[in-house]
């Protein structure tokens, strides 16, 4: 029998910068190590940002204990919320509704000249609807006193509907008179006249929780 030959021993070679396996892994290495800063420049791209502490209704002034401050990205968009790093404009007020932990538009404050809407005490008896807190909405109710029946009241009319909750005076505070809870409710101009003369006129007045609008807690 013929010898077979003996197999000769390879040497290892040194990896080539020509090598293109070499190549690939140098590109693989460079754009994992862009993309980790680029990942960490990002989540360092936050500002200060005023944020609603509670829940903020039209006419509350600007205050800073009202707010809290946040880390938040605004990309873009930097210039439409109220920042922590410059002073709130002096006598500014709410000019709409701001949900608690919501970010503070700048389009949301103004002077107290421009609302449109004013607080109108409605007092109510015994307890009040589960979840009505300030921010809560609203519907007005009115039953005149009927002017054919001593004592008697006409069917209730809607007098408001969602009209925002501004305040609300428990039984017992320091604005509470004869056991009732006070509730104040923002009407615009029309329909605070009307609230104004059903309650001079000792009609009875109403207010029917908007299901789902009580503020969250942020």
């Amino acid at each position: 029998m013929s010898q077979l030959p003996a197999p000769t021993a390879q040497r290892l070679r040194r990896p080539s910068w020509k090598d293109p396996r070499l190549a690939v892994g140098v590109v693989l290495v460079l754009a994992s190590v862009a993309l980790g800063s680029r990942v960490v420049a990002a989540a360092d791209d936050t500002v200060p940002v005023f944020a609603a502490a509670g829940a903020l209704v039209p006419g509350d002034p600007l205050q800073e204990s009202r707010l809290t401050v946040v880390q938040a990205r605004v990309d873009g968009a930097l210039d439409r919320y109220l920042t922590a790093d410059a002073d709130l404009p002096d006598g500014a007020v709410l000019l709409r509704p701001v949900g608690p932990g919501e970010l503070v538009p700048r389009s949301a404050v103004g002077d107290a000249e421009r609302l449109d809407r004013r607080p109108v005490g409605v007092p109510l008896e015994g307890p009040v609807p589960a979840g009505l807190v300030k921010g809560s909405l609203v519907d007005v109710w009115v039953s005149e006193p009927d002017p054919e029946r001593a004592g008697a009241f006409t069917e209730p009319e809607q007098l408001a509907g969602s009209a925002e909750v501004a305040e609300v005076t428990e039984a017992g505070g320091a604005f509470a008179a004869g056991g009732t809870t006070t509730v104040q409710v923002l009407l615009p101009e029309d329909q605070l006249r009307r609230a104004l003369r059903a309650l001079a006129a000792d009609a009875e007045l109403a207010l029917v929780l908007v299901p789902g609008s009580t503020p969250s807690r942020g």
